[in-house]
């Protein structure tokens, strides 16, 4: 039996939507401010304006992002929505900017400047980040409307290097490592300011999503 069963999307005619988003991080403030409850492994349920809404702790990187917006569709979602952080690819983007399009997924962090003008030349995008394209691919496979909520947490300017180390993919315990290190802490200090303030910004964009 799906945890959709359990009166999931009980509570509105409107079709029910699920949320792949990477991290507890990112999700943080959206899980409290709508009152989240867990119903599975990495899988919450949360009523919002009316409608009902499923969201899947993914993980980080494309096929984790896959594997969850299946399993959304799987307990009955008959929307999509690739919610979470985004990296800015253009100057004109700053921290809890809301982005819904024209977003470019990578498979490693765009780390300075120069790596994501070159993204932004090559793929005609405004936002980078690692999961956006898995959910619409699942979602346009399945026939199912998709949306992007994406949030600006890192801007065109941060050289994220000194964080994210000189290249390979996405590594949370490479990043713990480098925290250890004081001249990492000025970095670590404004990109969790850029943090707080996308994490509002995405509830905010949530909320109004489900109006």
């Amino acid at each position: 039996m799906a945890t959709s069963d359990r009166n999931v999307g009980a509570h509105s005619c409107a079709p029910l939507l699920g949320i792949v988003i990477p991290t507890r991080w990112e999700a943080g403030v959206v899980l409290r401010r709508f009152g989240f409850e867990r119903i599975g492994p990495s899988l919450y349920t949360a009523v919002i304006s009316g409608r009902t809404v499923l969201l899947c702790l993914s993980g980080v990187g494309r096929e984790a992002a896959r594997r969850a917006a299946g399993r959304l569709l799987a307990e009955g979602a008959k929307e999509l929505a690739s919610m979470g952080f985004c990296g800015a690819l253009v100057p004109e983007l700053k921290a809890g900017d809301l982005v819904t399009d024209r977003i470019a997924t990578v498979d490693r962090p765009a780390r300075t400047p120069q790596e994501r003008h070159a993204l932004t030349e090559r793929a005609n995008a405004i936002a980078v980040d690692m999961e956006t394209q898995a959910v619409i691919e699942e979602g346009t496979r399945r026939g199912v409307p998709i949306h992007v909520l994406r949030v600006v947490s890192d801007e065109f300017q941060d050289d994220l290097r000194p964080l994210f180390g000189g290249g390979g993919g996405f590594s949370p315990w490479g990043i713990a490592l480098r925290l250890l290190n004081p001249s990492v802490w000025p970095l670590a200090r404004r990109l969790r300011r850029h943090s707080a303030t996308a994490k509002a910004s995405l509830a905010q964009a949530l909320q109004a999503a489900c109006v």
